[in-house]
C-alpha cells in the first residue's frame, strides 16, 4: 500500500514533468530540426543516405505526430520505388502500417502489412512485421464486440507473435519483451510479471522502461492491486512526457485509475494532458478513451460542487437560525445591563478608591521586595568577604609562623657557626637556603587554599571560556599562573602592580596573561571580571 505522502510525491514529481512538457518537446522539435537539416543538404543521387535520414525522422515522429510519421513513411515509399529496391519497399509498408495502426487505422494496416511477401522480408524486419501483424489483430480483437471475429483475431495475434519472437535476436531488448510479453497473453501474469520486474534492472533505454512499467501496471491492474499499477503508470507516464511520447496510454490508465480512487484534481490534470496529446498526434482511439473518461471526471467535478452548495446553504440556514437566536439573546441582555448599570457606577467608584490604595500598597511592596533583594546581596557579598578573610588571614598567619620560625631557625644557626669561626659552614648554610623554592610552596599553599574556598572555580572558570579553549592543568598542578591571576582578581585585588607584587611578576606579563584569556572567553572583554566574580561560587 502506498502512503499519502508517497502518492502526492508521485503526482507532484509528474505535474512537474507535465508543466515542463513544452521543453521536453521543444528538444524533440530541435533534434527532428537538426535531421531535416541534414536531410535537405544531402545529394539525391545518395539514396541510401537519405533513405537512413527520412527513415529516422519517421522514428522520431512515430510517437510524437501522426500525420508528420505517415508524410515520411510515404517518402521512403517514394524513394523505394525511384530505386526500386525491395527491401526499401517492404520497410516503407512496415512503416505506413505501423503508424495505421497506431491511429487506430486498423484496415489500412492490414491492406499495407498483407502486401508484403513474409519470405521477401530480410534482416530484423521479420520480427517486426510479425510483431506489427500481432498487434493490429490484438487490438482489432479488444475493439470487436462480436465473439466470433474477436476469438479470430485473438488466435492471430498469438501466431503473428509466436512467429515474431522466432525472428527476435537472442539478448536484444524485443527478443526479451516478447517472450514475457506472449506469457502475460497466455493469462501466466505471475511468471510475466517476475519477468518484466527482472528487466526493469537492466540498462534499458527510456522509452524501453516506459513500455515495461506499462505493462507492469496492466498486470497489477488486472490482480487487483491497484496501488503498485498506479505507481507502474506513473513511472511509465513520466517517461513518455520526457521522451515526448504524444501516443501514450499510460496517462489514460493512470488518470482512470485516480478517478475511481476519488482523486479528481489529479485525474483532471493528467486526462486533459492525455487529451491533448491524443489531438497532437492524431490518434482517434485515443480520442475515444480519453473522451470516455473525461464527461465522468467533469460529472463527478459538478456533484461535488453540488454536494458543497448544498452543505454552503445548510450552513447558511443554520446560521440564520443562530443570528435570530443570537439578537433575541442580544437584546434581553441590553435590558438587564440597563438595570445593573447603575449598580455598577457605585461599585465602580468603590473600586476606584481600592484600586488606589492597592497601587499604592503595591509601590511599597516593591520597593520593600527591592530593597530584600539589595540586603540579600549585601548579605551574600559580606559573607562571602567574611569566609575570604577567615579563610586567608588564617592562611597568612600560618605561613607567617612557618616563615618567620625557618628564618628564625637560620639566624640561630648562622650566628652560632659565626661565633665559632666556622664560616665556611655558615657560607654553605646561607647558600643553602633558596628562595625560589619557599616561594613555590607560598604558591602551592595559596593554590590549596583557594581551591578549599572555591572548590568548583576551575569549572566554573571553563564555562566561561570558548570551546576548545579551557583551561587544562597538569597532573601536579592545583593552579597555573593564568588562574591563579584570576583567583587573585576572585579574592578582590583588582590592580595589576598589586598582583604582579604578589606573584613577583611583571605588570606588563599580568597585562599579556589576562588579555590572553580574556581573548578566548565567551563574554566581551571587560565584562568577564565581572563574569567570573558573578559565577564562582564560594564553598558553604
Amino acid at each position: 500500500m502506498h502512503s499519502y505522502g508517497q502518492k502526492y510525491n508521485l503526482f507532484n514529481q509528474l505535474k512537474a514533468v507535465v508543466d515542463s512538457s513544452s521543453v521536453y518537446d521543444q528538444r524533440k522539435k530541435k533534434l527532428i530540426d537538426e535531421l531535416k537539416n541534414k536531410l535537405e543538404k544531402t545529394a539525391k543521387e545518395d539514396y541510401n543516405a537519405r533513405f537512413d535520414l527520412n527513415q529516422q525522422l519517421f522514428d522520431h515522429y512515430l510517437v510524437f505526430k501522426r500525420d508528420s510519421a505517415f508524410n515520411y513513411a510515404l517518402k521512403i515509399k517514394a524513394l523505394a520505388e525511384v530505386t526500386d529496391q525491395n527491401d526499401y519497399l517492404i520497410k516503407s509498408y512496415i512503416n505506413l502500417a505501423n503508424i495505421s495502426v497506431s491511429a487506430g487505422m486498423y484496415k489500412e494496416g492490414l491492406d499495407y502489412l498483407l502486401s508484403v511477401k513474409p519470405e521477401e522480408i530480410k534482416d530484423g524486419n521479420g520480427s517486426l512485421y510479425y510483431g506489427l501483424l500481432g498487434r493490429c489483430y490484438s487490438d482489432m480483437a479488444e475493439y470487436s464486440s462480436i465473439p466470433f471475429f474477436s476469438s479470430k483475431y485473438i488466435k492471430l495475434a498469438r501466431e503473428c507473435r509466436i512467429k515474431a519472437l522466432s525472428l527476435t535476436e537472442p539478448g536484444t531488448f524485443f527478443n526479451s519483451f516478447l517472450k514475457v510479453f506472449n506469457e502475460y497473453k497466455e493469462g501466466n501474469l505471475k511468471q510475466a510479471r517476475l519477468g518484466f520486474k527482472s528487466m526493469l534492472k537492466q540498462g534499458l533505454e527510456q522509452r524501453e522502461q516506459a513500455l515495461v512499467n506499462y505493462m507492469l501496471g496492466e498486470i497489477d491492474h488486472e490482480t487487483g492491486h491497484v496501488d503498485s499499477a498506479i505507481n507502474h503508470y506513473y513511472a511509465a507516464a513520466i517517461t513518455d512526457v520526457r521522451v515526448s511520447t504524444k501516443e501514450s496510454l499510460a496517462l489514460i490508465k493512470l488518470s482512470e485509475l485516480l478517478f475511481k480512487k476519488k482523486e479528481l484534481k489529479a485525474a483532471s490534470v493528467l486526462v486533459k494532458k492525455a487529451y491533448e496529446d491524443a489531438i497532437f498526434y492524431g490518434a482517434q482511439q485515443r480520442k475515444l478513451q480519453v473522451g470516455e473518461i473525461l464527461p465522468l471526471i467533469e460529472e463527478e467535478v459538478v456533484e461535488n460542487i453540488e454536494r458543497e452548495k448544498s452543505r454552503l446553504y445548510t450552513q447558511y440556514v443554520g446560521a440564520v437560525i443562530f443570528s435570530s437566536v443570537l439578537i433575541c439573546f442580544l437584546i434581553i441582555i441590553f435590558v438587564q445591563n440597563k438595570k445593573i448599570k447603575k449598580g455598577r457606577e457605585i461599585i465602580a467608584a468603590a473600586h476606584d478608591s481600592l484600586e488606589k490604595t492597592n497601587e499604592q500598597l503595591r509601590l511599597v511592596n516593591k520597593q520593600i521586595n527591592a530593597h530584600n533583594v539589595e540586603i540579600e546581596r549585601i548579605n551574600n557579598r559580606l559573607f562571602e568577604a567574611n569566609k575570604i578573610n577567615e579563610e586567608y588571614i588564617g592562611f597568612f598567619f600560618t605561613e607567617y609562623d612557618d616563615i618567620f620560625e625557618k628564618f628564625n631557625e637560620l639566624i640561630a644557626a648562622t650566628k652560632k657557626e659565626i661565633d665559632s669561626d666556622d664560616y665556611t659552614k655558615a657560607k654553605y648554610r646561607i647558600s643553602k637556603y633558596d628562595s625560589n623554592k619557599e616561594k613555590e610552596k607560598l604558591l602551592y599553599n595559596f593554590d590549596t587554599a583557594f581551591i578549599s574556598l572555591f572548590p568548583n572555580f576551575i569549572d566554573e572558570f571553563n564555562l566561561l571560556m570558548k570551546e576548545g579553549h579551557e583551561v587544562k592543568l597538569k597532573p601536579d598542578q592545583i593552579l597555573n599562573k593564568e588562574l591563579r591571576i584570576f583567583a587573585l582578581i576572585r579574592l578582590g585585588i583588582k590592580h595589576n602592580e598589586k598582583i604582579a607584587k604578589i606573584l613577583g611578576y611583571s605588570v606588563n606579563s599580568i597585562y599579556a596573561y589576562k588579555t590572553k584569556v580574556r581573548n578566548k572567553s565567551v563574554v566581551e572583554n571587560e565584562e568577564f571580571d565581572k563574569q567570573l566574580i558573578m559565577n564562582t561560587s564560594i564553598k558553604a
